[in-house]
């Protein structure tokens, strides 16, 4: 089991999206007990989880095999040590203006015409920002994207093959950052 789990491990340091995928099923428990455990009025159970989330991917990032401990004792090592720094550092002083904060509720917000209005402005502000920044197989790509097709489903419409698509997400990444 240790070994195949470490194979998909390198896998996903190579950028296997079905490896990751793999690997954070794998974990997905541990994370939620991890959570679970050390979540507070401060630290609510959902950060806690997707604090666990990124403890998994910087394990899997920095493993190394060759310091002779398996990665499921790294990676939980790497969860719990995640959950726990973003637990305190959400009990100290200097983010108490932000723990004491009125939430938001979705309710309010969605509920609100001049929200919708705003927020049609600035999608219509962004994308014609967009549509003058990027050249036109950009702008397709970015709208494919925005429409959450993966990266073979883009290559497959367009007809180009999915490192083409991936360099033409760098580029509108880097052009809309601007």
């Amino acid at each position: 089991m240790q070994d195949n789990l470490e194979q998909h491990v390198a896998l996903a340091k190579q950028g296997s999206h079905k490896d990751i995928e793999y690997i954070f099923k794998e974990f997905k428990y541990s994370i939620s007990a991890c959570a679970y455990n050390l979540c507070s009025p401060n630290f609510d159970f959902e950060d806690a989880i997707q604090e666990g989330n990124v403890g998994l991917f910087k394990a899997i990032l920095s493993y190394c095999p060759e310091k002779n401990a398996s990665f499921s004792t790294y990676a939980k090592k790497c969860i719990l040590n995640n959950i726990i720094t973003a637990c305190r550092t959400s009990q100290s002083q200097k983010h108490q203006i932000l723990t004491n904060a009125k939430t938001i509720s979705e309710e309010d917000f969605y509920n609100n015409p001049e929200n919708d209005f705003l927020i049609k402005e600035e999608n219509i502000e962004f994308i014609k920002t967009a549509k003058s920044k990027l050249s036109k197989l950009e702008f397709l790509v970015f709208s494919l994207y925005t429409m959450q097709y993966s990266y073979k489903e883009i290559a497959d419409m367009i007809k180009k093959d999915e490192k083409s698509v991936n360099n033409a997400i760098q580029r509108i990444h880097k052009k809309l950052r601007k």
